[in-house]
């Protein structure tokens, strides 16, 4: 759903919570983009798993050193109500070097090779539905095979505040996986998000 606000602007809603804002979407996207590209040493291939609203693919074209960026997005309508409404975020969308997948991204990551990726983005909604399978370790297992050894995954990693359960399972997974000493959180704030503080966790 889309819904007109006077605070927010234009707002897309799944299942009754609120995605993005137009009012405040890029501190989200600026901080789920950039961070990773900025921390890696030479990034050529990224892959963003959601994010069919296309913020983030937008500030990752912004790096002319990236080479290819693949966005794997399970849900048509969130990229279609995007680019209708949300002008502003899906812009980048058609851009030369997107290749945008209308597929599973737990199917997609099963059939890459290994170090196929420089950067992987998890741009998910919260561990329901569709999206409950990105929450998991054997998912985060088959990510880490995926990346090339100087690899970095950065994922949206809910609201330390009222998803402190959600929270702390994702870091105690992620630490198996990539080992405690490389995985970090990073908060940003965002008034239409619930508490307006979110956390990004970071595995490499």
């Amino acid at each position: 759903e889309i819904y007109q606000t006077e605070a927010f602007g234009n707002i897309l809603v799944l299942d009754g919570k609120i995605v993005c804002a137009e009012e405040d979407e890029y501190v989200y996207h600026e901080m789920i983009a950039h961070v990773p590209v900025f921390a890696h040493p030479r990034p050529r291939k990224v892959l963003v798993i959601g994010g069919g609203d296309g913020g983030t693919i937008r500030e990752l074209v912004k790096h002319e050193q990236l080479e290819s960026i693949d966005l794997v997005e399970i849900d048509e309508q969130v990229v279609n109500a995007s680019r209708k409404y949300l002008p502003s975020l899906s812009q980048a969308l058609e851009h030369p070097k997107v290749q945008l997948r209308i597929e599973d991204g737990i199917a997609f990551v099963e059939m890459c090779e290994d170090a196929s990726y420089d950067i992987v983005i998890v741009d998910s909604d919260e561990p329901e539905g569709p999206g409950k399978g990105l929450f998991t370790k054997s998912f985060y297992q088959q990510v880490h095979k995926i990346l090339k050894p100087d690899g970095i995954l950065v994922t949206q990693s809910e609201s330390p505040r009222y998803n402190q359960h959600i929270f702390k399972d994702v870091f105690q997974k992620y630490r198996k996986v990539f080992g405690p000493a490389n995985v970090n959180c990073y908060l940003m704030f965002l008034p239409s998000f619930p508490s307006g503080m979110w956390s990004f966790s970071f595995s490499s």
